[in-house]
């Protein structure tokens, strides 16, 4: 009955393991955001898997290279892991590799807009992706109806042409960015339904944590930042959850203030995380909550490693936790370029390995 999920993951089981081996400890990360300077932080990574990145030549010169070629690094790992993952979990671990394309899209996008500077062209992760995005052309467009072009043969064609009335009638790019999301979500919910019976319910778990984080993070700035109406609120949730109902957020949603919503929102569903937050007197500091619940991913991923180890899980485990650590050395970086104090940045870092 084992033979088959042994035979399945043993490659991969292997592989992931040995990456594992090479995870930053959480001293590493302390001793990181300790540095002085960028170049200390810089040396202090040297001898780990990040050395080869961060002692490039281009790296001293522009700290923002160095962000790029760190999602690159992390977007390589997670690449090469498909090789060796058979369908129907190729096919989920394939797709999530989108949500690095998404990101691109929308900084294009967003250049186009005015938003963002035609310099950030450069910064765009462009190696290892699904798709080969003109994304020059895209920040280059006269009109989104324009963009479409570039978009055939794409899954993102659909939600960004269902989007253009919403943009049109709006002025902002915040429908298209909220339809590029769902449909990223869908189309990765519909993957997750495709595995096998012991896979299935461990994808559901940790892919419906992240979505659960998604969902209160847009939760509170679709009511209180960009005052979205309650009746239309349900139309930007993303199916496929892991604790949190659909009756919970519809309860959510009439709340009149942040901290109403998050005590419905988190009540029974992330208990500990909404004692905290009782606790928080400054709750518009969203990025705070998402630390918290990330750090509950982390420790869902860590969990699901302590169990049956030939699953999708440790695949999904460990993605998650190499996005911590790169999240993490991004972080630190950022601080050491706005010469943050040591407690500050470390107060922004996922911690819960």
């Amino acid at each position: 009955m084992l033979l088959g999920p042994v035979s399945r993951y043993s490659l991969i089981n292997a592989k992931i393991r040995s990456r594992l081996a090479t995870l930053l400890s959480p001293d590493m990360i302390v001793r990181c955001a300790s540095a002085r300077d960028l170049p200390e932080f810089y040396s202090t990574l040297a001898g780990t898997v990040y050395e080869p990145v961060l002692s490039r030549p281009e790296v001293a010169l522009d700290p923002r290279v160095a962000e790029r070629l760190l999602v690159e690094q992390e977007v390589q790992w997670h690449a090469d892991l498909i090789k060796d993952v058979r369908d129907p979990e190729r096919a989920l671990v394939g797709a999530l590799l989108e949500k690095y394309e998404l990101e691109n899209l929308k900084a294009a996008l967003r250049i186009r807009e005015g938003d963002r500077s035609k310099d950030d062209l450069k910064y765009i992760i462009r190696k290892h992706l699904p798709h080969a995005l003109p994304y020059q052309s895209i920040a280059e467009a006269r009109t989104l109806d324009e963009v479409l072009a570039y978009l055939v043969a794409t899954p993102y064609l659909l939600p960004v042409r269902g989007s253009l009335d919403d943009y049109k009638r709006q002025g902002t790019l915040f429908p298209t960015e909220i339809a590029l999301e769902l449909d990223f979500y869908r189309r990765i919910k519909a993957k997750v339904e495709a595995l096998g019976r012991t896979d299935k319910p461990i994808a559901r778990r940790l892919i419906g944590l992240e979505i659960d984080i998604k969902n209160i993070s847009w939760l509170i700035r679709l009511k209180f930042y960009y005052h979205i109406p309650t009746g239309e609120l349900i139309d930007y949730s993303i199916p496929g959850g892991h604790r949190l109902t659909s009756d919970r957020m519809r309860h959510s949603f009439v709340a009149d203030s942040i901290k109403d919503v998050l005590t419905v929102v988190l009540e029974r569903s992330f208990k500990p995380v909404a004692e905290i937050v009782k606790r928080e007197e400054e709750l518009s500091k969203l990025y705070f909550l998402e630390i918290i619940l990330w750090n509950y991913l982390i420790h869902e991923a860590k969990r699901t490693f302590g169990g049956f180890p030939f699953t999708v899980g440790t695949v999904l485990s460990y993605l998650i936790l190499k996005r911590t650590e790169i999240m993490n050395l991004i972080t630190i970086l950022n601080g050491k370029v706005l010469k943050l104090e040591q407690a500050e940045i470390e107060s922004n870092l996922r911690l819960a390995f």
